[in-house]
């Protein structure tokens, strides 16, 4: 059960429902909620880049999750794989319970390691997401997620400035946030993905934006892993500028790998409070400041 909001609307017509907080266990990197899985107290990453809800294999049987035929075919930064289905009779978050929830069943990258105490058993991807505002505030450490009905307008109450990003969807997979912004002057799309560590600029995009090849040479060189926890070469290339909108950055330093896409990761999402619509063509993004209070005491909606 969603704990319900009052929302403004003289007509009644407008119905505001929430999961109430989730904590952000971690500081840093991608963010990781706890949760209740069949019982089970465990911990999924938040993945606005991942297609599909993952769970490890090797956690099925240990959470009794039923196993469902067929498979799905998972594509992403590193390669492609293919996973299997298994269902879980309950999901908890927060103070909400969703019932037979369905995951794929792929990776194992972070299996067997644990967070505050709770096992990392998979992630919480678009098909699970896209059924709600998603509000990720990873500043005062904390995601909530929204259901929203007959409101006229949804917009963050954010009382001081805030930032209408226009985004739109992959050609090739809907569940993709793509937002663009400028590297070096220019123009560049990327994934919102609060599920890579960092952001990832495709080396084909480096190079338009007037990198040269024997540049990397010098980079210094780290490592980064895809869906098919294969290892895959990057180097931490100095650009001149990052823009989008009102954000300017100088000098910024990214990391570069030969991927298809370019990612906007957790690193973006770890300085501002970002807010995702079910049902809009825009996001809301707002720059914190160290001095600035959190919203806990703001209504989230304004009409």
């Amino acid at each position: 059960m969603l704990l319900s909001l009052a929302a403004c609307e003289d007509d009644g017509s407008c119905k505001v429902s929430t999961i109430g907080d989730l904590t952000v266990l971690n500081s840093t990197g991608f963010p990781i909620v706890n949760a209740m899985l069949n019982d089970h107290p465990v911990a999924f990453i938040v993945d606005t880049g991942a297609r599909n809800s993952l769970i490890w294999p090797k956690e099925v049987e240990r959470l009794g999750l039923d196993s469902q035929f067929g498979s799905v075919r998972l594509k992403g930064t590193g390669g492609e794989v293919f996973g299997g289905v298994a269902e879980a009779e309950t999901l908890g978050l927060g103070v909400a319970t969703a019932k037979r929830v369905q995951f794929v069943t792929a990776g194992n990258l972070f299996d067997g390691r644990t967070i505050a105490g709770f096992p990392v058993i998979g992630l919480l991807g678009a098909d699970f997401l896209s059924e709600y505002d998603a509000f990720f505030d990873l500043p005062d450490r904390r995601i909530n997620l929204y259901q929203v009905e007959g409101c006229k307008a949804q917009l963050a109450a954010w009382t001081s400035s805030y930032e209408k990003i226009k985004v739109s969807d992959d050609s090739r997979d809907s569940t993709k946030i793509v937002v663009t912004f400028k590297l070096n002057g220019k123009s560049v799309d990327a994934f919102l993905d609060s599920g890579s560590r960092r952001t990832l600029i495709a080396q084909s995009d480096a190079i338009d934006a007037g990198v040269h090849r024997s540049d990397f040479k010098t980079d210094q060189k780290g490592i980064s892993y895809g869906i098919d926890d294969e290892k895959t070469q990057s180097s931490l290339h100095q650009f001149d500028s990052f823009e989008l909108r009102s954000i300017h950055i100088k000098n910024p330093k990214f990391f570069v790998s030969d991927t298809e896409n370019t990612l906007l990761g957790a690193d973006f999402f770890r300085h501002r409070r970002i807010w995702i619509p079910r049902f809009s063509r825009e996001i809301f993004i707002k720059h914190v400041l160290k001095s600035e209070p959190p919203n806990s005491q703001v209504a989230p909606f304004v009409q």
